[in-house]
């Protein structure tokens, strides 16, 4: 159950960076409007948010794989 969750945040921070940088391609990689939310959050912040939470869930996963290994 462990594993599953953790492939799922894996694929989540996949998918968020994934989404976050196409939505910034479209925007032609501008930083404008970057503090303003009067249009919506940046694509940037969905970028970052799913790059951030990619390390974690690997880790999550490497842990559990080498426990798994010990018994």
């Amino acid at each position: 159950m462990k594993r599953i969750f953790s492939f799922l945040l894996l694929a989540g921070g996949f998918a968020l960076a994934t989404l976050g940088l196409m939505l910034w391609q479209e925007r032609e990689f501008s930083f404008a409007g970057l503090w303003s939310l009067a249009q919506g959050p940046h694509p940037l912040f969905a970028l970052v948010v799913g790059l951030a939470g990619i390390p974690p869930a690997l880790w999550e996963l490497f842990i559990l794989e080498s426990q798994s290994g010990d018994d």
